[in-house]
């Protein structure tokens, strides 16, 4: 059975953990002691990449060339 929970990763001692929400962990039936397969993606942050891209012309300029073309029509 497949299940996803989107959890904040925290330290323990030396280690890292994600803890598994009681509501989800009741459902599956999983109890402490369990051996449970454990599948990592990384989130990715959507403020994180507007800093990262850089142009050499203001955001107005890009604005006004696109609508350029809209006035021929």
């Amino acid at each position: 059975m497949r299940v996803q929970v989107t959890a904040k990763v925290r330290r323990v001692g030396n280690s890292l953990s994600i803890v598994i929400p009681a509501e989800k962990a009741r459902v599956e039936r999983i109890e402490e002691g369990d051996v449970v397969r454990v599948e990592i993606q990384k989130k990715v942050n959507i403020e994180d990449l507007f800093g990262s891209l850089k142009s050499r012309r203001t955001s107005q300029a890009a604005k006004d060339e696109v609508r350029s073309g809209w006035e021929d029509e």
